[in-house]
């Protein structure tokens, strides 16, 4: 896919009391809603932070929901992070999507939640760590995946959506480093190399590797030899006996005129003994009554 998107992709997703809804608003209105469901639950002195958060050792042991439940868990004590998060959600959201349309946008959210998530729970175990993160997932990848669209738009102070990607990605990693956020730091990373090698693929410039595996041949068969025709057999033969033929149907009449017409040609009518003149005339006798049956 080269931008533009199918038909299906145009317009609002779905409409509330008359207004269009996007997919990034949608995806924006489901924040606000888990950031007042996680509100409700605090203010009655409950957390359900320790279940729904990523961890990559629980995941090991099989909570394999961590994969995607952090999501869900948003502390408005995140506050203006959080405000910021839905802001670049809904305006870079909307771009990209126009662009790629809507289903594979809402592919490229679902794997900037995965992604992540995976990465870590492979790099934990390897690191001797037990990586934790929740909330929603610091959309400046959606940043990366709108630069990697549209590379030389200029943004801020006239600098390209390109460099000023790399440069914001790099005071990140700085900052992550030196708070020692292997957890943060990796979440960011790999959600900012998600986001490019969708766009990329989208575009037409990647192709997925592919797995080419050996045919396997067929087997051979021997099949049983079928004997040839013969005009005689025995009755204790191991193959039926074949039905004779009269003649008129085992040989046409054209099949005796050829060796008949060739000695004339070569030698001359007179070359004919009595009985190929006998088979001459009864050839031709023969080719006169079918052309006269056809007329």
């Amino acid at each position: 896919m080269i931008g533009g998107h199918s038909s299906e992709d145009r317009g609002p997703w779905f409409e509330v009391a008359g207004h269009p809804v996007n997919a990034p608003l949608a995806l924006v209105g489901a924040c606000i809603f888990s950031m007042l469901v996680t509100t409700t639950v605090l203010a009655f002195n409950q957390s359900w932070e320790p279940l729904l958060a990523f961890s990559s050792a629980g995941v090991w042991r099989g909570e394999l929901w961590r994969l995607g439940s952090y999501i869900v868990w948003n502390s408005p004590g995140r506050g203006l992070s959080l405000a910021l998060d839905m802001l670049m959600l809904w305006w870079f959201g909307r771009e990209l999507e126009n662009f790629f349309g809507r289903i594979s946008f809402l592919k490229l959210c679902g794997g900037l939640v995965i992604a992540p998530a995976l990465v870590g729970s492979l790099l934990g175990p390897l690191f001797q760590w037990d990586l934790h993160w929740v909330g929603l997932p610091g959309t400046f990848a959606l940043f990366v995946a709108f630069a990697t669209m549209a590379p030389s738009v200029t943004l801020l102070f006239g600098v390209s959506a390109k460099w000023t990607a790399v440069i914001f990605l790099g005071l990140q990693m700085l900052s992550c480093i030196a708070a020692h956020a292997w957890g943060d730091l990796i979440n960011s990373l790999s959600a900012a190399a998600f986001a490019f090698g969708f766009v990329r693929y989208q575009q037409g410039n990647w192709v997925l590797p592919e797995l080419h595996f050996p045919a396997r041949r067929a087997k051979l068969r021997v099949l049983e030899a079928v004997p040839a025709r013969m005009p005689l057999q025995k009755p204790d033969s191991k193959y039926p006996p074949l039905r004779s033929l009269p003649p008129s149907e085992e040989i046409s009449d054209l099949d005796r005129l050829d060796p008949l017409l060739e000695k004339i040609g070569r030698s001359g009518l007179a070359s004919l003994t009595a009985d190929e003149r006998a088979q001459l005339e009864s050839a031709r006798e023969a080719l006169i009554k079918k052309g006269a049956g056809r007329s």
